[in-house]
C-alpha cells in the first residue's frame, strides 16, 4: 500500500546553507519597505512596483536613481528572482556616503486581475548579503565587456553588438543585460532578433527588429510585445528556407540603417543595436550565422564559449576573410557561458532559493510559455496578471474558445502555404485551426494568387502580426480570427501565410472545449508517429561499443 503524499501549497522556500535573511514575510499583500546596505541585494519574486526612495540601486543593467520606479514580475520557477542591488551613491556628501538604499515595494495587481485574492497581489523578498552577491550576479567578464560597449556609447558612438554562441549558453540573458545597460546612455536601443526558434520579444517563427525604450526583465514570455518590423519565417529553424531567412534579416537591418536614426547637427544618429543570434553552430547553421554577421557588420561581438571545444565557435573574427583590413574588424570578446560559470559556483549556490541562475527550461517548454503569453494577449489579459503554471493553459484555452474573433471574408487575403501547395477547394479546411501570419505583401510578387493556396515565393513580406483561425464558414466564405494585433495594422494585411507553427496541445483542448482534428485516447503520446525522425548521433552501434 503506497503512502499518501502530503501536499503543501504556497510553501516558502527554505533558506540555503549560506545565511539568507528574510526582509519581510514570505507573502506580503499591499505595501512594504526594504533597506539595503551597499553590496546587498533584495531578491524579488512575484509582481510588484519598486520605487527607490533613497540611494541608488542596480537591476540587471538598469540603474535606479532616487525616485525611479520599475514594475517588475518574476517567477522563481520560470526565470528566477530579480535582484535589486544597492550601489554606493557617489552624489552623497562624504559623511553620509554609506550606500544605504531604501525601497518601497507595492503590489501591482488589481482586483479584476486573475488571482488577485490569492497570489495575484503577493510577492516575496529575501535579502542577499554582499558576501554572496558575487556568485549570484552576472560574471565579471560579462560586466566588463558591457561597460566597454556602454562607454563607446557615452563617447558618441552607436555600437552594434552581436551575441553569439551555441544553445543554452546564456545569449538571451546577456542580450537583456546589454539592452538595459545601453538604455542608460541612449533613449532607444534597437533589438534585432534573428533566432526564430527562441525569439525574445515575439512568438516563435519570426525574425524581428524592435526599438526599445524600456528595460527587459525576466525571460522572454514576460515581455512579449509588438515589434517595430518583423518577417515571418514560419518555422523554428531556418533550415527549410535559408535564403528567405537571410533575406529577411538583411531587410530588417536595412530598415534599421535607413529609418531608425535621428538627425542631430546635420548628421544621422542611429540608436545602439543589439543582435540576438541562433544557437545552431554546426553545418548549415554555422554558415547562416557567418552570413548574418557579415550582413549586419557589428562593431562588437560577444562570443560565449563553453568548456567543450566541440560546442564552441572558433576564436577571433572567424566569419570574415583574412584580407579584411584590421580597422574594419569588430572587437571580439570571448566570454564564459552560463554553464561554465555554474560549474565554478558549487552546489550550495546553485541550490539556493535566491540564486540568479534558475534551472534552464527545455526549449519546448519555453516556447509553450510564449504561446501561453500570446493566448493571454489574444484575450485581452496583461502578461503580468496570470500564473505560468499548468492550470493557466486550461484557463487560456477556455478564454480562446469564448473570446469574440474578427470576422473577415477570405476573399480579402492572398493565402500562402510555406510547405506545400493546397488545391483551392481545400484552402478553407487547411486554414481552420491554423496559426497564420498576417502580412503585407512586398510589391506585386504575390498578385494573382488570391486564396489559391500557392507555395511561398522568395519575396520578403512584412509581418504585421500572428493570428489563430479559430473557425471558418465555408458557405459564407468567412474566416474567424483571434489576434492581439492592433486593428490599424490588421487593416493593412493583404496576405495570410501558413508555416509549420503549432499551438501547444494544452491550449487546444480543455474539459469544456475540444479543438477539431484531435482524437482522445487514440494515441498514447502527443503526435506519435507524426513527427520527423531525428538522428541520434550520440548512440554507438553494438560493434563499435568497447568490449567489457
Amino acid at each position: 500500500m503506497s503512502k499518501k503524499r502530503k501536499v503543501i501549497q504556497h510553501r516558502a522556500p527554505l533558506p540555503s546553507k549560506a545565511s539568507v535573511a528574510d526582509v519581510a514575510e514570505p507573502r506580503i499583500h499591499g505595501h512594504s519597505q526594504v533597506t539595503l546596505q551597499a553590496g546587498e541585494a533584495a531578491a524579488l519574486t512575484g509582481r510588484a512596483t519598486v520605487t527607490v526612495t533613497m540611494g541608488t540601486a542596480w537591476l540587471s543593467g538598469k540603474v535606479l536613481a532616487p525616485g525611479a520606479s520599475a514594475s517588475l514580475s518574476a517567477d522563481a520557477k520560470f526565470g528566477g528572482p530579480l535582484h535589486i542591488e544597492a550601489l554606493p551613491d557617489q552624489q552623497q556628501v562624504p559623511l553620509a556616503a554609506t550606500g544605504c538604499v531604501k525601497l518601497d515595494i507595492e503590489s501591482t495587481a488589481d482586483d479584476h486581475l486573475e488571482g488577485s485574492q490569492a497570489d495575484g497581489r503577493s510577492y516575496k523578498v529575501q535579502l542577499v548579503p554582499s558576501v554572496q552577491m558575487a556568485s549570484r550576479r552576472y560574471p565579471q567578464h560579462w560586466l566588463q565587456a558591457t561597460e566597454d560597449i556602454v562607454q563607446s556609447g557615452r563617447e558618441g558612438g552607436s555600437p552594434s553588438v552581436a551575441v553569439v554562441g551555441s544553445k543554452g549558453v546564456g545569449k538571451s540573458t546577456l542580450a537583456r543585460l546589454l539592452v538595459n545597460s545601453l538604455l542608460e546612455v541612449s533613449p532607444v536601443v534597437a533589438f534585432l532578433d534573428t533566432d526564430s526558434g527562441q525569439s525574445e520579444l515575439t512568438v516563435p517563427g519570426l525574425v524581428s527588429l524592435t526599438l526599445l525604450d524600456k528595460p527587459l526583465f525576466g525571460p522572454a514570455h514576460m515581455h512579449m510585445q509588438q515589434p517595430t518590423k518583423s518577417h515571418f519565417i514560419g518555422d523554428l529553424s531556418p533550415q527549410s528556407n535559408p535564403l528567405h531567412y537571410l533575406s529577411s534579416i538583411r531587410s530588417l537591418h536595412e530598415w534599421y540603417w535607413n529609418h531608425s536614426g535621428t538627425t542631430k547637427d546635420g548628421e544621422t544618429v542611429r540608436p545602439p543595436l543589439v543582435i540576438n543570434t541562433h544557437g545552431w553552430i554546426k553545418g548549415l547553421g554555422f554558415e547562416l550565422l557567418a552570413q548574418v554577421l557579415e550582413s549586419t557588420c557589428p562593431s562588437h561581438v560577444l562570443q560565449l564559449d563553453t568548456n567543450n571545444a566541440n560546442s564552441s565557435l572558433p576564436p577571433c573574427v572567424w566569419w570574415l576573410p583574412e584580407d579584411v583590413q584590421s580597422h574594419q574588424r569588430p572587437a571580439v570578446y570571448q566570454l564564459p557561458s552560463v554553464g561554465a560559470v555554474q560549474q565554478g559556483m558549487g552546489n550550495d549556490v546553485q541550490d539556493s532559493p535566491v540564486s540568479s541562475w534558475a534551472p534552464r527550461q527545455p526549449p519546448s517548454e519555453q516556447r509553450a510559455l510564449q504561446w501561453l503569453a500570446f493566448a493571454r494577449q489574444c484575450t485581452g489579459h496583461h502578461l503580468n496578471s496570470c500564473s505560468w503554471e499548468l492550470p493557466a493553459f486550461a484557463t487560456a484555452a477556455d478564454d480562446l474558445a469564448c473570446s469574440p474573433p474578427y470576422r473577415v471574408p477570405v476573399s480579402h487575403f492572398n493565402v500562402i502555404f510555406h510547405e506545400a501547395s493546397i488545391a483551392a477547394p481545400q484552402v478553407l479546411q487547411a486554414l481552420s485551426g491554423s496559426l497564420v501570419a498576417l502580412t503585407k505583401a512586398a510589391g506585386d510578387a504575390l498578385a494573382g494568387n488570391k486564396h489559391a493556396g500557392a507555395a511561398a515565393t522568395t519575396a520578403v513580406s512584412e509581418c504585421l502580426g500572428i493570428g489563430i483561425v479559430r473557425s471558418v464558414d465555408p458557405v459564407k466564405q468567412l474566416l474567424y480570427i483571434l489576434t492581439p494585433t492592433p486593428f490599424e495594422l490588421l487593416q493593412q494585411a493583404t496576405t495570410l501565410e501558413v508555416g509549420k507553427l503549432e499551438l501547444p496541445l494544452a491550449l487546444l483542448q480543455t474539459s469544456t472545449f475540444l479543438s477539431p482534428y484531435i482524437s482522445v485516447w487514440s494515441i498514447t503520446a502527443d503526435g506519435t508517429g507524426a513527427g520527423v525522425m531525428k538522428a541520434r548521433n550520440t548512440l554507438l552501434r553494438n560493434r563499435l561499443k568497447p568490449k567489457q
